[in-house]
């Protein structure tokens, strides 16, 4: 019952804070680029909370679960570093061009409105399967946590997130998005410590790594390539 209450009252409580952010927006400006003025802690907040969503906390955490924690941080490691030199190398010619989208971009670099249109297109499919994702996997958690029915939980995040992003825009997305990295970074952070100390330190996870019968082999370097569960078990797969 406690999670179910403080579920519901987190989306309460992000919904009223898109809200409030969303009575700021006046004009197209505000309301996707938040005027070109936002504070650096929120632009951080709001690209780590989208990079770090359900589909890390869950389908990657599971990932590393099956048997390959160090295949997922390697993967990890690549696309943050791509991530980096995206922002280093194309970010300056993204805001010298003044264009408030990615798509608005390509359509004036390349004087085209149909590489426009073909970027929003690339766009629109890239991010919708991406939500997909991450409203799957927090309906998953929503039923797992509270018992209730896994379309109860879609719908009512779904309806939550999509209702205060339409009507404030990127001021409440980045607001919202802050917040949301900033519990989950302190729990993160306290979560780690705790199990860190009760299992004796980083020599204790290491130990339990190598000795725990569940997952064998989960701590090789390649990650499990053999038995009926394992994800890269072929030779042609490795």
């Amino acid at each position: 019952m406690i999670y179910t209450i403080a579920i519901l009252l987190s989306l309460v409580g992000y919904f009223v804070i898109g809200h409030l952010a969303g009575r700021r927006v006046k004009g197209l400006d505000d309301y996707l680029v938040a005027g070109r003025n936002a504070p650096t802690f929120f632009i951080l907040g709001t690209l780590v909370a989208s990079y770090l969503s359900t589909s890390a906390f869950l389908g990657e955490t599971g990932f590393a679960y099956q048997g390959y924690p160090f295949v997922m941080l390697i993967f990890a490691a690549v696309s943050t570093s791509g991530c980096l030199l995206g922002a280093l190398v194309f970010g300056r010619y993204l805001r010298r061009s003044g264009a408030r989208t990615v798509p608005e971009f390509f359509g004036k670099r390349f004087a085209s409105r149909r590489v426009q249109a073909i970027a929003g297109l690339t766009t629109i499919i890239g991010l919708g399967a991406y939500l997909l994702g991450v409203m799957q996997g927090a309906g998953i958690m929503f039923s797992e946590l509270t018992g209730m029915p896994y379309w109860v939980g879609l719908v009512l995040v779904w309806a939550t997130y999509t209702g205060f992003i339409l009507y404030s825009g990127s001021p409440g997305v980045m607001l919202t998005d802050t917040i949301m990295f900033v519990i989950f970074s302190l729990a993160a952070v306290g979560g780690s410590l705790y199990v860190i100390q009760d299992l004796g330190g980083w020599s204790g996870v290491v130990e339990g790594l190598l000795i725990q019968k569940d997952k064998p082999g989960i701590a090789l370097w390649h990650g499990v390539i053999e038995g009926p569960e394992a994800s890269f078990s072929s030779p042609a797969r490795r």
